[in-house]
């Protein structure tokens, strides 16, 4: 059963359960009791009974309708009020008990055959349901509320052609529900996913009421979901300027579409609307600082957070969407204020937690980040990515050993992570654990064959190795295959190429590497070496004095730069100046 249907069966309970709670006490005309003799007791407890019930006081009402009920065993009304009482307090048994009694002494009652409908509804007990409607329908054909319930349930079965008929039959019998008919009719048609069928529903149920926004609403979300997002639009639009300009359902719907279109100005134009219709809708206000973001005007978009949290200072996600802005902004000193701000409010606050963290894991501020993460792991054992931030972090600080740990207790509660044993992997190829290296990367790739990391990280490791090349040259492959534009798994192909002797196809993968990310040290590293195969000595000259302008501290390749004649790359004035920044920036 989907969650949609549940979600309906949930509503079907709580309508059934609300038409009776809120229909006001069924008063007799007489007082409770036979027309021969009247009990003036029990009509005075009902009486009390009622009153408890109007002011919610639903224990002394009870305890009032149990009096009455005491004096006249055989009053239907007083059964049903104990029926509405108990089914609402989730006392289903009782409402039960209570509503066959007022069936037994009125076969027909239409209330107590609705309450058992929805005391089977609210435990689950779809089939039993089904036979109080069908018991409803027999004995009153016009009641097409009957019908609807049904139909939804036959369709939360997947008993899809009995629903629909249903459904059709309560149309039928009144047309005075008949747009509400439809909308029941196209919501089983769209969990069959017959789009077209779903969407001519809701034209029928505009055919009889050209205003009812549910139907306009109900047609959008169908195109949403058969991909014309442009046709919802439209609807969604139309409802808006035709129909109901207040209509926050179908206004928030656009919004979300127009965003998914990226057409942020009309979006915001509807924001400032429901601003100005309502100047403390805070949903509204945190939209539109959330598309200031996207837009990166992140000043616009930090007053805009601003503004929500004057509105309702206590929203901690407000302060957390604040604190990224500030992020994208590099104040890193604000945004860890504000994670911190939320912290002190609410220390089980995990999000505020992880953001801080990774915040902290980019800044290199490894000690400080530790604690949140563990608090994070604390607060959710199974979150994978708080055991991968961990490790990492971890790793950063040097501390292979107990970033080992981590990846592993994280496995412990997330056996199938490919991306556990990734970073697992990397971080026994920073301890020199060849062996099982190997062997979290292959598992990483047997639980996900186009985790391309992992394909490519093996891959490259086989070719600095100058073994298995043909697999090295298959595994990277396969992760281009997922992300063709990488450029360190062109490298990465580059070099196993090189490695196998291909000298010419390694030089035009290391060309598309380069051209890809043309900052990367290494890569033009690599660049130099595979132009010296093709005897291409001043191309090779020029790719290593620019990877040592971008990483002069590359011994390795300065002694090299000179053993193949190239001279000293100290006394070139781009790679000097380089060393001057570096020095600088260690001050």
């Amino acid at each position: 059963m989907t969650a949609w249907v549940v979600g309906a069966l949930a509503w079907l309970a709580l309508v059934s359960a609300d038409a009776l709670a809120t229909e006001r006490p069924a008063l007799p005309a007489k007082p409770p009791g036979s027309e021969q003799d009247p009990d003036a007791v029990a009509y005075y407890h009902f009486m009390l009974g009622y009153q408890h019930e109007v002011n919610n006081a639903a224990v002394e009402a009870e305890a009032e309708y149990l009096k009455a009920l005491a004096r006249d065993p055989n009053s239907v009304a007083i059964h049903l009020r104990l029926a509405t009482l108990y089914h609402a307090r989730g006392a289903h048994d009782k409402a039960q008990a209570h509503a066959e009694a007022a069936l037994a002494r009125d076969a027909t009652n239409l209330q107590a055959l609705q309450m058992l409908a929805s005391v089977a509804v609210a435990e689950g007990r779809t089939e039993r349901a089904i036979e109080s409607y069908e018991r409803i329908v027999a004995l009153w054909p016009q009641e097409a509320q009957a019908y609807f319930s049904m139909g939804m349930l036959l369709s939360g079965l997947k008993r899809y052609d009995e629903a629909e008929q249903t459904i059709r039959r309560g149309i039928a019998v009144s047309q005075t529900t008949a747009p509400t008919g439809y909308l029941y009719l196209g919501h089983v048609l769209v969990e069959q996913k017959a789009w077209d069928r779903a969407v001519q529903a809701y034209r029928d149920a505009l055919a009889v009421n050209p205003a009812y926004e549910p139907a306009y609403v109900g047609m959008a979300a169908t195109l949403e979901a058969k991909g014309d997002t442009a046709q919802a639009i439209t609807v969604l639009r139309k409802v808006l300027q035709e129909v109901n300009k207040g209509n926050r359902e179908a206004r928030q719907r656009l919004v979300r579409l127009l965003l998914t279109q990226k057409a942020y100005e009309p979006a915001l134009a509807l924001l400032r609307e429901a601003v100005q219709e309502s100047p403390d809708d805070v949903e509204a206000q945190l939209r539109i600082g959330l598309i200031y973001g996207e837009q990166k005007d992140y000043v616009k978009a930090v007053e805009q957070m601003r503004l929500v949290l004057a509105l309702r200072p206590q929203e901690l996600r407000v302060r957390d969407h604040l604190a990224y802005l500030y992020e994208e902004m590099k104040d890193f000193d604000k945004a860890i204020a504000e994670y911190r701000t939320i912290i002190q409010a609410d220390e089980r606050y995990s999000d505020a937690h992880l953001h801080l963290a990774y915040l902290l894991y980019r800044l290199k501020r490894n000690d400080e980040a530790l604690p949140h993460l563990q608090k994070v792991i604390a607060l959710n054992p199974k979150m994978t990515e708080a055991y991968l931030l961990l490790g990492l972090t971890l790793l950063q600080a040097s501390r292979q050993e107990e970033a080992v740990a981590v990846f592993r207790e994280g496995l412990q509660r997330n056996p199938d992570s490919a991306d556990l044993h990734f970073n697992l992997g990397t971080a026994y190829d920073k301890m020199g654990r060849f062996g099982e290296l190997v062997h979290e990367m292959e598992e990483a790739i047997r639980l996900d064959p186009k985790h391309a990391d992992a394909l490519n990280y093996l891959g490259y490791t086989y070719a600095e190795r100058d073994m298995r090349l043909e697999d090295a040259v298959a595994l990277i492959q396969r992760a281009l295959a997922v992300k063709p534009q990488n450029g360190y798994y062109l490298d990465s192909l580059a070099w196993a190429y090189y490695k196998m002797g291909r000298f010419q196809e390694a030089l035009e993968e290391m060309k598309q590497a380069v051209a890809v990310v043309p900052d990367d040290p290494v890569f033009l590293e690599h660049l130099g070496e595979i132009y010296l195969t093709q005897n291409l000595r001043g191309e090779a000259r020029e790719a290593w004095l620019r990877s040592l302008e971008l990483d002069p501290t590359n011994h390795k390749l300065v002694e090299r730069f000179k053993a193949k004649g190239f001279g000293d790359p100290a006394t070139e004035e781009r790679v000097r100046k380089s060393q001057q920044r570096l020095s600088h920036k260690a001050l």
